[in-house]
């Protein structure tokens, strides 16, 4: 799963757990314990009122910790164009697609937790590693595909099915199973903290763009 800058100022760094796995454009809270950050959803402890919400959001992730499931959004420069019966070129180029990420264990990122030991061998998953880069300007323009198809229903949980649309509040999932990822917030104000508005949505790429609307 990934995310796309196409206009941002700011990438903050944090510290994560060695244990922690999350995949780019996840939506992160940071720890009130050790200031390490994970992958948030609404039902997490500590993370359930709109206070706790805002204060504990930072920002989405620039970077993979899983070593699984990581994809990459691409610019298409063909597509799908051709000419039509009266010989006019119909352009369906410079589209986004998403595809899995091909990179080496040394190109994701790190999580920091201890103090580095260069010696500690070669088999590549000791700690600590590398903290992670995160989106955390409001305003910042992005396409990702970490987003659930369903609704916030109150502060902690989601429930009805959701198509993306211009104009949407997205604030983060509630069920764990679903952390890191945006949904639709239903009730500004009640269900969580708006994270970001959509800005459009590619059904066919499995795409969302949307707009970042808080951060640090």
């Amino acid at each position: 799963m990934a995310i796309r800058a196409l206009n941002t100022l700011v990438v903050a760094n944090y510290n994560t757990a060695a244990s922690a796995s999350f995949l780019a454009g996840d939506a992160l809270m940071i720890s009130t314990a050790d200031g390490t950050v994970s992958a948030a959803f609404r039902a997490a402890t500590g993370f359930t009122t709109l206070s706790q919400q805002l204060g504990r959001f930072v920002g989405f992730s620039a970077d993979d910790t899983a070593r699984t499931g990581n994809t990459m959004i691409l610019a298409d420069p063909v597509g799908a164009s051709y000419t039509d019966s009266s010989g006019v070129l119909q352009a369906n180029n410079n589209g986004f697609y998403v595809v899995s990420k091909r990179a080496i264990g040394d190109f994701l990122a790190e999580n920091v937790n201890g103090v580095t030991n260069p010696t500690a061998g070669s088999s590549g998953y000791e700690g600590p590693r590398r903290g992670v880069g995160v989106f955390n300007t409001p305003g910042a323009q992005f396409i990702t595909d970490r987003f659930a198809a369903t609704a916030s229903t109150n502060v902690t949980t989601d429930g009805a099915a959701w198509t993306p649309t211009a104009g949407d509040l997205l604030t983060v999932a509630g069920a764990s199973a679903n952390a890191g990822k945006l949904v639709k917030l239903s009730t500004a104000g009640t269900d969580g903290v708006i994270v970001g508005r959509v800005d459009s949505y590619d059904s066919a790429a499995g795409l969302l763009y949307f707009t970042q609307l808080n951060g640090i």
